[in-house]
């Protein structure tokens, strides 16, 4: 029975995250998200127009563009290629490649604007391939996972960020967010069971405290949310009306809620089969052995945050210490604090995790003999 609702609610929550992808996104009806887009092959390319500067370029490289999707199918017209001597977003193209392009047909002839490469059918088998292999491996467990990853990013894209675009207080509606997906995700992967039980209570304890600790560190070390990606276009999108600061201070515990949610998984299953091997296991002994697998556990999986962020800012760190900048200056950079925060919050969060999970597995395993998970 316990095989047949796992696998129930797997299929209840494929529908129900299917049924948000049908949800409209918040973009308005005159954004330039209106303007279709379609995929196009480049016939032909000229420079002539390029100006070099250095190692990048200014000015528009002129096309010839077939139309492969849409309306317009199959005709052949020109396309430009905007840069601007941006080394981050400016590309150029080669004959033969197939992109993404806005086609305006507004006016009397296509207006054909050139986006980026296609990278949709190689990202798309990269996922497959893990989908195969995970579902290989672990059976009805990775399908439960695959769900609960899709579940996460059709929810944050469908439905966190559309409240926040309307205004929506960040924080609230994060702790709700980060609620909902560790109880999709811990009963997808575990199944209606005490582990399930026992990881949702100690990573939503985290999570809680994480939050805590990040409104007070950012108190002490005045960050307000000014150092995130796209800030200036954003708030002049949303006409000024966003609490940068809430967004900030969401974005860091809902970043560690992952690790949170995986850390709680690990000591309750290790809390799990230890129970299952050894059923006259007392709470208190229980307990001890959740704590030893999380202060073993707790050492790498910092190690990994720290790992992490670092290697997102590997050429940022590289610059400074080419420029000769002073490593206790480095600290006091608020763009460097600002990072520095989300890690050492979230380390603080995975210490809480661990003897909270562990506390809440001795308490629930040794109530009553075990049962069949």
């Amino acid at each position: 029975m316990s095989k047949k609702m796992n696998l129930l609610f797997v299929i209840v929550a494929a529908l129900l995250t299917l049924g948000m992808l049908l949800l409209p996104d918040a973009s308005p009806e005159t954004a330039a998200g209106a303007i279709p887009r379609e995929k196009v092959r480049i016939l032909s390319v000229d420079n002539s127009m390029l100006d070099p500067l250095g190692i990048v370029y200014s000015g528009v490289q002129q096309c010839r563009a077939e139309i492969l999707t849409g309306p317009h199918r199959g005709e052949e017209v020109p396309a430009a290629n905007f840069l601007n001597s941006d080394l981050e977003k400016d590309k150029l193209y080669r004959e033969g490649d197939v992109a993404v392009a806005m086609v305006d047909a507004r006016g009397e002839q296509l207006a054909v604007t050139l986006v980026d490469l296609d990278r949709g059918p190689t990202m798309g088998w990269m996922v497959l391939g893990y989908m195969a292999l995970l579902v290989i491996f672990a059976g009805l467990s990775g399908v439960g996972a695959l769900v609960s990853l899709a579940a996460s990013a059709v929810m944050m894209w469908k439905v966190y960020i559309p409240l926040l675009l309307r205004g929506a207080s960040p924080i609230p509606s994060a702790l709700l967010l980060v609620l909902v997906l560790t109880c999709v995700i811990a009963f997808l992967v575990a199944g209606f069971s005490r582990l399930a039980v026992s990881a949702v209570i100690g990573s939503l304890l985290g999570t809680l405290t994480t939050l805590a600790l990040a409104v007070l560190f950012a108190g002490w070390l005045r960050l307000d949310g000014t150092t995130l990606p796209f800030l200036v276009p954003l708030l002049s999108q949303s006409s000024l009306q966003l609490d940068m600061r809430g967004i900030y201070l969401a974005m860091t515990f809902i970043g560690a809620s992952g690790a949170l949610t995986d850390l709680g998984m690990d000591i309750a299953a290790a809390c799990h089969e230890v129970q299952v091997h050894a059923p006259q296991i007392t709470g208190r002994a229980l307990r001890r052995a959740g704590n030893s697998v999380g202060r073993t556990v707790i050492g790498t999986m910092t190690t990994t945050l720290v790992m992490a962020y670092s290697g997102n800012f590997l050429t940022m760190l590289m610059y400074y210490q080419g420029q000769g900048t002073p490593l206790a200056d480095i600290f006091s950079y608020r763009f460097i604090a600002a990072e520095l925060m989300s890690v050492i919050v979230g380390a603080f969060g995975l210490l809480a995790v661990a003897p909270i999970t562990a506390a809440v597995c001795g308490w629930l395993y040794v109530r009553k003999k075990p049962q069949a998970q």
